[in-house]
């Protein structure tokens, strides 16, 4: 027994549970729990990752590489599913980055990796 620790199971589109209670704990992803969004069956990690600044043309954001790789540890590897993002980032935009960079590097990061992420197994938390 895993004790729900395993990467199996570990996104939002595995139906291990039915709909049940807001915010209830679904399973433990490498120590990062997934609680119930709503009275859905989505799941989603109480560890999100941040892309405020991704895609941007300011001096200290990060690479689309560095960007690339952030998504790879975080939800390839540690368990985290959960996107913040918004359709106006990158902020700042000006410089070349336009307002949607940021959701295009997202997009173009699940194609690149088709293999190994399908759609359902991100939650995107976009704001406008």
């Amino acid at each position: 027994n895993d004790n729900g620790n395993s990467k199996a199971n570990a996104f939002p589109g595995d139906k291990a549970k039915s709909s049940g209670p807001t915010n209830e704990v679904i399973k433990v992803v490498n120590g990062i729990k997934h609680r119930r969004l709503g009275s859905s069956d989505i799941a989603v990690s109480e560890i999100g990752l941040g892309t405020q600044r991704w895609a941007s043309a300011d001096f200290n954001s990060p690479s689309q590489e560095d960007c690339m790789a952030f998504m790879d540890e975080a939800i390839l590897k540690s368990g985290v599913n959960l996107l913040d993002t918004a359709e106006q980032y990158p902020i700042p935009s000006g410089g070349g980055a336009q307002e949607g960079d940021t959701e295009k590097l997202i997009g173009k990061w699940m194609r690149e990796r088709k293999g190994s992420v399908k759609r359902e197994d991100v939650v995107i938390a976009t704001k406008i």
